[in-house]
């Protein structure tokens, strides 16, 4: 068997964990694979017998050194407990929320005065503004006569965070100027998308072709009653074509008699919805929607105003007007002056559409300050989708000749 390691025994080294292995009985051992002489595990252990004691073996003298030293080392950092000013719950989120940051305090404090959006993502922003002190944990700190060190990590933060002037604004600030572009040129393309669907609707005489026939139809239906001679209709009523169905044939509808009719007469009418393509995206666009947006952009817009006004203040402290702060007014200043000429070029474009829309209830017979054109423009996408699914059933059933037919146009 290969030597035991140099020293082994009680004042020699020993084995860090002993392998507590089963033994094999010595009477089982003939003509076993461990009966043979084991000369090259000798050798090999030998061989490395000092690599495996550096490995696997300890001083026990040594041993009790270093636990001894752990143990000081522990007692003393008892003594230097950190300070804690916050409860419990509060300085575990803080801590939570910055381990994701992977910067340090002083460095998540020159981003914020220097608008650093390399270090300071949109997504870091707006959970940095929930970090940020309150008015009482600032005048818990500025009551606090010890040491900084001595805090614990979030009071030092919030500390840190405290140093800043107008820090909320700042960071609220920040955060606008992060997404202001996306921001205002989705609002844009929601604005300029609805008013295109308006232009386009008013625009198409194709539709109003289709529009033609349905009235024709539908006084034909009504011939005799005084729901009779109408010079138009509201658009909510297309969408009553498909609930009037046929005596003799049950799924057949004034909606498919429209379609067979049309395509029999005036096929040139019947891709009137791609004119129409935009009323489908347009309806689910509220204007009050729009209108909120611009409204909130406008007013993240106002704030910076202010912001950069108060920062800019005689009464200011000298101290405060270092080159960060320098740095976040010029920056700030000029961002601000692009988002108002840009949110000036948004609301021209609302009172456009406003335009579109009193244009659209008008040209439709309806009441402007009643006129919902959110309404309007769903009737209208489910108006469209309403004929093509009846053209198409109506091409199938003449294709398979169907009966129950009769009296339809043939396409």
């Amino acid at each position: 068997p290969p030597p035991p390691p140099p020293g082994f025994g009680a004042k020699g080294v020993v084995p860090n964990k002993l392998l507590h292995w089963k033994k094999i009985p010595a009477q089982n051992l003939r003509e076993s694979v461990w009966a043979s002489e084991k000369t090259v595990a000798a050798d090999a252990i030998s061989e490395h017998s000092t690599e495996l004691v550096k490995l696997f073996f300890e001083d026990p003298a040594e041993e009790r050194k270093r636990k001894k030293a752990a143990m000081k080392a522990s007692s003393s950092k008892d003594k230097k407990k950190a300070v804690q000013l916050l409860d419990i719950k509060r300085a575990n989120n803080i801590a939570i929320t910055l381990s994701r940051f992977k910067s340090s305090n002083a460095e998540i404090k020159s981003a914020i005065l220097t608008l650093d959006e390399g270090l300071l993502s949109l997504e870091q922003l707006q959970m940095l503004l929930t970090l940020l002190p309150t008015s009482d944990e600032i005048r818990m700190l500025k009551s606090y006569k010890g040491e900084v060190e001595k805090l614990g990590p979030s009071e030092q933060f919030l500390h840190t965070m405290a140093k800043i002037p107008k820090v909320e604004a700042r960071v609220q600030g920040f955060i606008f100027k992060q997404e202001f572009n996306a921001r205002k040129n989705e609002l844009k393309d929601r604005v300029t998308l609805v008013a295109s669907a308006a232009k386009r609707v008013i625009e198409s005489v194709k539709f109003k072709g289709i529009l033609e026939i349905t009235l024709a139809l539908g006084n034909f239906m009504n011939s005799g009653h005084q729901l009779g001679n109408a010079q138009g209709f509201s658009i909510e009523s297309v969408l009553m074509l498909s609930g009037i169905r046929s005596g003799s044939n049950k799924k057949i509808t004034l909606m498919h008699y429209l379609a067979a009719l049309t395509a029999s007469k005036e096929p040139s009418l019947l891709d009137f919805s791609h004119d129409l393509r935009d009323c489908r995206d347009a309806a689910n666009i509220p204007r009050e929607a729009l209108s909120m947006e611009l409204n909130q952009l406008q007013q993240c817009c106002d704030e910076l105003r202010d912001t950069l006004s108060d920062l800019t203040q005689p009464k200011q402290d000298k101290k405060e007007h270092d080159s960060s702060t320098n740095t976040f007014l010029q920056i700030m200043t000029h961002f601000h002056k692009t988002a108002s000429a840009e949110l000036g070029e948004v609301t021209a474009k609302m009172e456009v559409l406003d335009q579109r829309f009193k244009a659209l209830a008008k040209y439709f017979g309806e009441d402007p300050k009643s006129f919902k054109p959110n309404d309007f423009f769903k009737n209208v996408a489910v108006f469209c989708d309403e004929f093509e699914k009846s053209l198409e059933e109506i091409r199938k059933y003449q294709k398979e000749g169907s009966a129950g037919l009769e009296g339809l146009p043939m396409i």
